[in-house]
């Protein structure tokens, strides 16, 4: 009897042994198989969280507000807003010109996820320019010899940079090129040779570097972009000075030059101490005339802003508008040779390289 009870008492232990190993099977499968009901979707929790934060152009916003407030406004990281190359650029603004249609495609799909972020961030710059701008202003206004000046330097050069990055977020990056400006003109019955070369031509200016001079260079793309009405209308002996109307009515708020462009023949600079918005192209070189310490006495460094360089033109329509009828500044509105039009040109898939950006209205409205 004792032998059979040990048997017996065995084989419930081993009995129970199974049905615990059993239920632990049991319970780990009932576990594995409810994490995978509870647990969402990747793909899910992916669009739920896009959908959480905003989706990528949020991201990118409140990165490029962030970003605008702690680093220089040309030192931006790769999180900023993109700066569209400039095919793609005038595709999503609606610029004139065409390009291939693999490109137009980029660009409304670049437009759809980053245009809101791209245009929010242009606004973040423009404004960081003109507080600049304003600052710079007030320090000129002091007298100050700014060339000379610690902190002067410091704020025209922050100035400058800031500046560059709004000429890229708002033109394009032109990369290693550099932006151009071509003007239609009109020549009146009164200039010598109406009657033979008649009454229209143009003149094609390459603008400075932006990397040398981009306060003068956004200037000058700003009065091209707003253009009105202008015209020649002094005619001196080392100088064709032009009249411009457009948005852009107050000078430049400092005198920015760099030695490295200076003021030869052929060039173009703005008018007037402060410099602008009139210009003018020169006719003879004009390093000593508008250059470091000309024109005053108080300032040995200061020197007229200068803006391009005339590349199409300069042999012939430029010493056509040297024939106006009179000398220096011409009273007679009908001696002029008026300004028409401006177009903003931009480095691009055209036949000479380059692309219009956009064109100033032919007739305004009244």
């Amino acid at each position: 009897m004792g032998y059979d009870s040990n048997i017996k008492s065995d084989r419930a232990e081993q009995r129970q042994r199974l049905i615990i190993i059993v239920s632990l099977v049991a319970l780990a499968a009932a576990c594995f198989l409810i994490v995978g009901v509870l647990r969402p979707d990747p793909i899910q929790k992916q669009s739920a969280n896009k959908l959480q934060s905003g989706g990528p152009s949020d991201t990118r916003l409140k990165a490029a507000k962030a970003l605008a407030e702690i680093k220089k406004a040309a030192a931006i990281s790769d999180l900023k807003p993109e700066v569209l190359p400039l095919s793609q650029l005038r595709s999503v603004a609606g610029g004139a010109g065409g390009g291939s249609s693999e490109g137009a495609a980029s660009s409304a799909a670049v437009a759809a996820d980053g245009s809101d972020a791209r245009e929010e961030h242009e606004k973040i710059v423009a404004k960081r320019v003109a507080d600049l701008t304003t600052e710079v202003r007030a320090i000129k206004k002091t007298g100050v010899i700014m060339e000379a000046d610690e902190h002067s330097l410091e704020m025209t050069g922050k100035l400058q940079e800031a500046t560059r990055e709004l000429i890229k977020l708002r033109y394009g990056d032109a990369g290693s090129k550099n932006y151009r400006i071509r003007m239609d003109l009109e020549f009146q019955p009164t200039i010598p040779d109406f009657e033979e070369r008649g009454k229209d031509a143009t003149l094609l200016l390459e603008l400075a570097p932006i990397s040398l001079i981009p306060c003068s260079v956004f200037n000058f793309l700003e009065i091209a972009r707003t253009w009105k009405n202008g015209a020649f209308h002094r005619n001196a002996g080392h100088v064709l000075q032009a009249l411009a109307r457009s948005d852009i009515t107050q000078s430049m708020p400092f005198q920015e030059y760099s030695k490295e462009y200076p003021h030869k023949k052929g060039t173009v600079g703005y008018a007037g101490r402060p410099s602008g918005p009139e210009f003018y192209i020169s006719i003879e070189d004009n390093t000593r005339n508008h250059g470091p310490g000309s024109q005053q006495k108080h300032n040995p460094y200061e020197a007229d802003c200068i803006i391009g360089t005339v590349i199409e033109g300069m042999d012939d329509v430029v010493p056509r508008i040297h024939t106006m009828p009179g000398k220096e500044f011409i009273g007679d509105k009908k001696k002029w040779v008026l300004i028409r039009r401006m177009h903003i040109l931009v480095p691009g898939d055209g036949p000479d390289g380059y692309v219009e950006f956009s064109k100033s209205p032919l007739i305004l409205p009244e």
